[in-house]
């Protein structure tokens, strides 16, 4: 496992076309994180993984200020490109070693970002030292149907098959630990998950050319060949089953923010 942050100053000229939020679901994502968090207008917010603002710019409607770190300078220079008069101050820095006074911020938001950071529970840490004593952080992440559509589950099985599920392990908080990481390391989860439904669509074409071009960062550290491999397997999974790579199949989707108070002592 690699012992340093995943950087996605790679991603910063396509960021936004690949994790922005689809058409209608910006408004009710952040509106999910406002109410778990119980931000009012006067508070100032912490983001651990600013990137291009996509949350921080929505956020900064609803609160003071969201002030965030990230390690990659071209992710906060596309962010300061598109921000206007919104109160959103990015940081070059390191989130297991913030700039930050103690006792700051009534919030932090964290939106997948702790599976990039192999040293997350001193990044949580410092998250904690940050937060105001009731300051909550929302965590907040994406979750697919369990029950994929046919086909994205064929052609989800033909590249873990080729690839190996193994090889594309996360640096930082595994997988099977998203929904339980937090409250391991002593965080009290507070409210109920505050829970947004909605579905996508894309094509496979669109599919296998994201995972070839490695669009998504747990592809950037395989071998070219591995890659190659595991995008035509898609490609030929998909011609057997005579599916048209030009069709549109759907991915119902979660987004999901849940707060947390930092551990006692």
């Amino acid at each position: 496992m690699s012992s340093e942050s995943i950087v996605f100053d790679p991603a910063a000229g396509y960021y936004d076309e690949t994790r922005g939020f689809a058409p209608g679901v910006e408004g009710p994502a952040i509106a999910a994180m406002v109410r778990a968090g119980e931000f009012a207008p006067d508070s100032r917010i912490l983001e651990v993984g600013i990137g291009t603002g996509r949350i921080a710019l929505p956020l900064a409607a609803h609160v003071r200020s969201v002030t965030g770190v990230d390690l990659s300078r071209g992710m906060i220079d596309r962010l300061l490109a598109k921000r206007d008069d919104q109160a959103v101050y990015p940081v070059l820095a390191d989130a297991t070693r913030l700039p930050l006074p103690t006792n700051a911020f009534e919030g932090a938001v964290a939106v997948h970002i702790f599976h990039l950071i192999p040293a997350w529970q001193t990044a949580l840490q410092e998250v904690a030292r940050a937060l105001k004593p009731d300051g909550r952080l929302v965590s907040a992440y994406y979750d697919q149907a369990e029950k994929l559509s046919p086909v994205h589950e064929l052609l989800s099985a033909a590249w873990d098959e080729a690839v190996g599920r193994d090889s594309m392990e996360n640096v930082g908080v595994p997988r099977a630990r998203y929904g339980t990481f937090l409250t391991e390391e002593g965080w009290r989860q507070v409210g109920e998950p505050q829970v947004y439904e909605y579905t996508q669509t894309r094509t496979p074409r669109e599919h296998v050319r994201r995972m070839e071009q490695r669009v998504w960062s747990q592809c950037w550290r395989l071998p070219d060949e591995v890659v190659v491999r595991g995008a035509t397997a898609m490609r030929e999974a998909a011609a057997r089953a005579g599916i048209d790579l030009d069709a549109p199949f759907e991915v119902p989707s979660t987004f999901k923010a849940v707060a947390y108070l930092p551990p006692e002592g």
